[in-house]
């Protein structure tokens, strides 16, 4: 089985590698367009960029609602999803002018990421990581990010979820500050197994060995082959 990742809301991909590594599966950080924000119009491109090979997506954050919209169409090869520190429906209320207020912000400026560590790692920040997300964002205009926060403010796919028959695991991060414990009941009531990390919401490069290993067990025990990773 291979891996699927669909990233957070920078959509870069380029947050991943160490949580890759420790998967240890053949394991693809999906990139979206930089102009793209529209779930519909993810949904197209991703769908686009399905392996032809049996395969289990990992969706980060943003990309919940964007992997229950997959799954819901019923690709031939999914085979199971992972949800991670993510929601089906806007995780916070939130004034509509708050994603358009993004995109005055310095997003590009290194004293805006260290600013932003509380929130997103927590007691689990570093300077490293500091460096690799400025250097994320410094690629992703600003207007992107707004538009994709105005996105998850506006987002409500609870109801989809009947569509779905695969195997669904939730990873919840304990010391998660910005998507409540709460947005992991609609993902049980639909069947998900529930797992607790001690984390923080950017979970997989917090913890990237805890969260492997959970989802290895997981995809163990669908009882499909993993593919592992390439050297």
């Amino acid at each position: 089985m291979k891996a699927l990742l669909l990233p957070g809301l920078d959509g870069t991909g380029a947050l991943h590698d160490d949580f890759c590594r420790a998967l240890g599966l053949d394991c693809e950080a999906l990139r979206y367009p930089k102009n793209m924000t529209r779930y519909d119009d993810l949904c197209r491109h991703v769908a686009e960029h399905l392996p032809t090979d049996p395969f289990v997506i990992i969706a980060e954050s943003f990309s919940g609602p964007l992997a229950i919209q997959i799954a819901a169409s019923r690709p031939a090869k999914l085979r199971a999803i992972v949800f991670v520190a993510s929601f089906a429906q806007a995780p916070r209320p939130a004034p509509a002018f708050a994603a358009k207020a993004l995109q005055w912000m310095p997003m590009k400026s290194r004293l805006a990421c260290q600013m932003m560590q509380p929130a997103v790692m927590g007691r689990w920040a570093n300077r490293k990581f500091t460096t690799t997300l400025w250097a994320a964002l410094k690629t992703v205009p600003a207007k992107t990010l707004a538009a994709r926060l105005d996105q998850v403010l506006r987002v409500d796919e609870t109801a989809t979820f009947g569509a779905i028959d695969v195997p669904m695991l939730y990873l919840r991060a304990t010391s998660d500050r910005l998507v409540p414990k709460a947005a992991a009941r609609p993902f049980e009531a639909a069947g998900a197994s529930v797992q607790n990390i001690d984390g923080p919401h950017f979970l997989l490069q917090a913890q990237p060995d805890a969260a492997a290993a959970a989802i290895r067990s997981f995809v163990t025990a669908l009882g499909v082959e993993a593919a592992p990773a390439f050297d």
